[in-house]
C-alpha cells in the first residue's frame, strides 16, 4: 500500500511540473515598413479580407504589395508568419508576429523555440 501511495504521489508531482514552453515575447523595436493590419487570403477566390474570429489563418497577405506571409505556428490568438521574402526589417532567424484578430502585427520573434 506504501509503495501504491508513493508511486500515485510521485506521478501526480511529476505531472504538475509538466508546462508548455511560453511563447517568445515580441519585439516590434527594429522593425519598419509593415501595413497597419494584415489581410487574409481566399484562395479559392484571390481575394483578400479583414481578418476576424479566433482561429489564425494562413496565409495572411500585405494589403499594400501582396506579399504572404505563412502560418509556422500559433498560440493564444497569436501567430507566428514567415513572409515570401526577408521584409520589415526581419532577419532570416525571425518570424513576424500577428495578432490572429485583428491581423496587427506585434513584433518579431525567433524563428526556433
Amino acid at each position: 500500500m506504501k509503495a501504491l501511495i508513493t508511486t500515485s504521489l510521485a506521478a501526480t508531482l511529476m505531472a504538475a511540473c509538466v508546462s508548455t514552453t511560453p511563447p517568445a515575447p515580441a519585439n516590434l523595436g527594429p522593425l519598419h515598413g509593415m501595413p497597419p493590419q494584415f489581410q487574409v487570403l481566399d484562395r479559392s477566390t484571390g481575394s483578400a479580407h479583414a481578418a476576424s474570429g479566433p482561429d489564425c489563418q494562413s496565409p495572411l497577405v500585405d494589403p499594400r504589395d501582396g506579399t504572404r506571409l505563412v502560418l509556422m505556428r500559433s498560440n493564444n490568438g497569436a501567430g507566428d508568419y514567415r513572409p515570401d521574402s526577408i521584409r520589415y526589417g526581419l532577419t532570416i532567424s525571425q518570424l513576424l508576429r500577428v495578432d490572429c484578430h485583428s491581423g496587427r502585427p506585434l513584433g518579431a520573434v525567433p524563428a526556433e523555440r
